[in-house]
């Protein structure tokens, strides 16, 4: 498998932070522990955060005003009370448009100076700071994970929930008799794997009251609340996917018929050559 100049020596041997112009996550920033979290929501705060920042002078002074003056204007609580937002979090806008920190050196305005130990988690979030998913994925998922995932939307809130991804793989190469390979996959296969995985997006049968991000640092537990168990669903594959999905358990027998032709149209495509 195809191995990036940018996975080596990466923790995980995967990396998952920024992997293309318009692909990236702000997880670790808490940039999803937000209590509304449409898209249209999350690309305008992103908006007017970097916006703004364009024309903040670049000092201590400077940009420890503009973060006390988008606390005032987002004044939001977190649907993850011990767990931070940072409002440094805004766009990067080169040949696309993805998630990035305003403060980081290579970030538009800054002419190559660190602002990050400005930020609550300091200079060394991007070194030690990390989502679940480096850790606890197999290599093989992540990348796949990050072929078919072509949207920073999409991909910050997928690409951090390992249990949901491994399980969505484990059922889907069940149902195929093989391994899935991120190099062998079609563009058809792509799509019908993408397809698959923004279920975590737009399950009919979320439990809305479960924030949706969940999956922050590898430090923190994120067991995610129980909500449907073996009563409702005997499958222990499709239940733990149901699980990750925070499937309300008076759906289960819909949720389960719905899930089950998802991947079974899945492994229909992907098993076409």
């Amino acid at each position: 498998m195809t191995t990036l100049p940018e996975d080596k020596g990466v923790r995980g041997l995967v990396y998952l932070c920024q992997t293309g112009t318009c692909v990236s996550c702000g997880s670790c920033c808490g940039l999803y522990n937000m209590a509304d979290l449409s898209r249209e929501r999350l690309h305008a705060v992103l908006c007017a955060r970097t916006d703004s920042f364009a024309s903040v002078p670049r000092t201590i002074d400077g940009i420890l005003a503009f973060e006390q003056e988008r606390l005032r204007i987002e004044d939001a609580p977190a649907p993850i009370e011990d767990f931070h937002h940072c409002v440094f979090v805004g766009l990067i806008r080169d040949e696309g448009e993805r998630v990035g920190c305003l403060l980081h050196p290579l970030a538009l305005g800054n002419n190559g100076i660190d602002w990050r130990g400005l930020s609550f988690y300091g200079g060394a979030a991007c070194k030690y700071f990390f989502c679940p998913s480096y850790d606890e994925l197999e290599a093989r998922i992540k990348r796949m994970a990050r072929e078919v995932l072509d949207d920073w939307y999409e991909y910050g809130l997928i690409i951090p929930e390992h249990r949901f991804l491994a399980a969505m793989v484990d059922a889907v190469e069940s149902r195929l008799g093989f391994a899935l390979d991120a190099d062998a996959l079609t563009e058809d296969g792509k799509k019908a794997l993408a397809d698959l995985l923004r279920l975590k997006l737009n399950w009919p049968f979320r439990d809305e009251k479960t924030p949706p991000a969940w999956n922050f640092f590898s430090t923190k537990d994120t067991k995610r609340p129980v909500l449907i168990t073996s009563k409702h669903v005997q499958d222990p594959q499709l239940l733990g996917i149901m699980h990750e999905l925070d499937t309300r358990p008076e759906h289960a027998a819909c949720a389960q018929k719905l899930l089950i032709e998802h991947l079974e149209r899945a492994a229909r495509i992907l098993r076409a050559k």
